[in-house]
């Protein structure tokens, strides 16, 4: 063992499921492959593992021999659920076994299939695990799954069994979808994270199968039902990718499979900030509505198609669009679509000074939400509330209890991006009392989830908002960097609202390194963007910025000052950050006090994933770390996973023994 090959050493352990016989074969073949090459080959693990010894049974000489062994013990019933239970991936449930057997032969009795199971368990075949008021949980090791894969094909049982898996999977994901904007919609939510190995699967074999055939409806079917799913808890490239797949062999498709795949397309698209495919979608989804008169259809793309002019700072359109939605839905009584609209509407009025009117059309969705039980829809218009009162200058307290009563829901059902939004608002409610430490912790835990969703706008916001904390403690170059990163990236985003708030913040940091005449043509741009999208200053920044103008103002006199201001009104955005020279690299700030000089590991791990390493290698739980640090549980997982990524490992013991190896415990 050494520190270059105790990482592969360890995932090979993890990969073969410590299974001692499989480790030990392992272990025979260093003699040819170094254990990195060995992990290469272990997709295939019961061909690699093979013993050539000749003084212990033959059962024993190979991997494969071992299961089959035990196999060849089962009865004819008990061979044939073993392999139909090798298609699940990552578990099961036993009613889902039931309803694959029961698809695949009509005169099986579900307590058969209870018998073999309970039989599977008792010779180590299958494991049960315990879960919290539902049925056990039924695996099976990776390694034995392998095997019955390999018979099930030899069986040539394997595309029918397959087929009967998909077929489950896509009936479960279509009993969600209406549950998932109502009253149980964590409980299904919490369903489908469970099952998502097996849907992923499904929605593979799916897609394999329908390039073969030219189409195939299954794979859209079980696409376009789980948009919702996949939008909550942060899914979105992955459930991109399946759509676009499914819609690319769509030809032949029935209509309304295809039309509900483009809106899901069309959803995901822009939540990951693909707007120009998330406007062309949306429009080939209005016009296939209109044409076959789904008033429904026809009100959610031109939602959609609201918030796509509304990410691009357009709200004349935005709100015509939104509107006109709003109309529609509740034309045909979908309280659903009402309240997003609603909510929709609510936000793009606000950002147009209209705060009263906003606050009466969040609580209107905010009362549907309730009505219907939908807990996401209750969690946006709670945090749309509180970002109404806050922009306005309302009731501090009022805010705090809104949007702390938010990130609970969001919490609760999962909803990764709204977390991520509740959290940047709430850092900054604290950073307007002045409370830079309790900043920190939210923002920080901001910026790791919406890194990890690739939820650009999100990043940038926390950015800026760290950039706020940083000139408050009086680090105006780190400052500055923030502010020019947030910029860099919702420049490429395109959203100018984001862009006018960030430029504003930056004038008042190179205002106070010594560049007025820049800070001028700064606050220039930004108030011609503003002026051009018709959204006034929030109330809540009014004195802050008048106050750091009229300081500069008096600084250069009135001619310079004027002089500076109209320049920049004729600027773009880009012209006036490059005339100043090279934009600086912020450091990541990585604990709740400042640290100007983070250490950094061998493997590029930050100070704060440093600190959450040597704390798992010392033995404590994620929980107890998260509470020496003063951290939120999802915050040291996604610290944790961040760690594993950069170490090349997969498991808290490989972690721990590079800790040791480099010395940091």
């Amino acid at each position: 063992m050494t520190s270059a090959n105790a990482p592969a050493v360890a995932e090979i352990c993890v990969r073969l499921d410590g299974l001692p016989l499989a480790i030990e074969l392992a272990a025979a073949r260093i003699k040819v492959l170094p254990p990195q090459a060995l992990l290469a080959r272990l997709g295939q693990r019961l061909a690699v593992l093979t013993s050539g010894a000749r003084d212990v049974p033959a059962r024993q000489q190979t991997l494969r021999n071992t299961i089959e062994w035990s196999y060849q013990l089962l009865d004819a019933e008990e061979q044939l659920l073993f392999k139909r239970l090798s298609v699940f991936v990552g578990g099961c449930t036993l009613e889902a076994i039931e309803a694959v057997c029961t698809t695949l032969d009509t005169e099986s009795a579900s307590w058969h299939v209870l018998d073999g199971v309970a039989s599977l368990i008792d010779k180590s075949l299958l494991q049960q695990t315990e879960q919290e008021g539902d049925e056990p949980r039924l695996v099976m090791l990776e390694t034995i799954r392998e095997y019955g894969l390999e018979v099930l094909a030899a069986s040539g049982e394997m595309e029918t069994t397959r087929q009967a898996h998909a077929l489950y999977n896509l009936t479960l994901a279509e009993e969600a979808e209406p549950e998932l904007g109502g009253p149980q919609q964590t409980m299904w939510l919490e369903r489908l994270e469970r099952e998502y190995d097996n849907l992923r699967t499904a929605l593979r074999w799916s897609l394999e199968r329908g390039e073969v055939v030219h189409g195939s409806e299954m794979a859209l079917r079980l696409a376009g039902a789980l948009r919702r799913f996949w939008e909550v808890r942060g899914h979105w490239s992955e459930g991109w990718n399946f759509l676009e797949r499914g819609l690319a062999g769509s030809k032949g498709a029935a209509g309304p499979v295809k039309l509900k795949a483009l809106k899901a397309a069309a959803h995901l698209a822009h939540v990951q900030g693909d707007i120009d495919r998330a406007e062309a979608l949306s429009e080939e989804c209005l016009a296939r509505c209109q044409e076959l008169g789904d008033t429904a259809g026809i009100a959610l793309s031109l939602r959609v198609l609201g918030l796509i002019a509304w990410s691009r700072c357009n709200f004349v359109v935005a709100y015509s669009r939104t509107e006109e939605s709003l109309a529609l839905f509740r034309e045909v009584g979908d309280k659903e679509g009402t309240a997003w609209s609603l909510n929709n509407l609510a936000s793009i009025v606000s950002q147009q000074g209209e705060y009263a009117r906003a606050i009466s059309l969040k609580e209107e969705a905010l009362a549907l939400f309730e009505a219907l039980g939908n807990i996401e829809g209750i969690a946006f218009s709670l945090f749309g509330l509180a970002w109404v009162l806050f922009i306005s200058e309302g009731d501090p307290a009022k805010v705090r209890t809104l949007l702390e009563e938010s990130l609970a829901l969001c919490r609760e059902v999962g909803h990764k991006d709204g977390i991520v939004i509740t959290l940047s608002l709430l850092g900054e409610v604290f950073l307007q009392q002045g409370d830079t430490v309790k900043a920190r912790l939210l923002l920080e835990e901001s910026v790791a989830l919406s890194r990890e969703l690739g939820y650009r706008h999100g990043t940038a916001e926390s950015l800026s908002l760290f950039g706020r904390v940083e000139a408050l403690e009086g680090d105006y170059a780190e400052a500055r960097a923030f502010y020019e990163e947030s910029l860099a990236i919702e420049r490429e985003v395109g959203d100018n609202l984001s862009i006018a708030f960030y430029l504003e913040g930056l004038a008042d940091v190179v205002a106070v390194q010594g560049d007025p005449k820049w800070a001028a043509r700064l606050w220039g741009v930004a108030e011609a963007l503003r002026e051009a999208m018709g959204t006034p200053l929030p109330p809540v920044d009014r004195t802050a910025y008048e106050r750091a103008v009229a300081a500069v103002h008096t600084q250069l006199g009135e001619k310079t000052f004027a002089a500076a201001w109209a320049e920049g009104r004729k600027m773009t955005p880009e012209q006036a950050l490059t005339t100043q020279g090279k934009t600086m690299i912020p450091t990541w700030p990585t604990s709740a006090t400042p640290t100007k000089s983070p250490t950094v590991s061998p493997d590029g791990l930050s100070a704060r994933e440093l600190e959450v390493l040597r704390l798992l290698a010392t033995g404590l739980t994620d929980a107890q770390i998260a509470e020496q640090l003063v951290l939120s549980l999802h915050t040291i997982h996604a610290h944790l996973r961040t760690i594993y990524s950069k170490l090349g490992v997969t498991s808290r013991s490989a972690a721990t023994r590079y800790a040791f190896e480099h010395q940091l415990v």
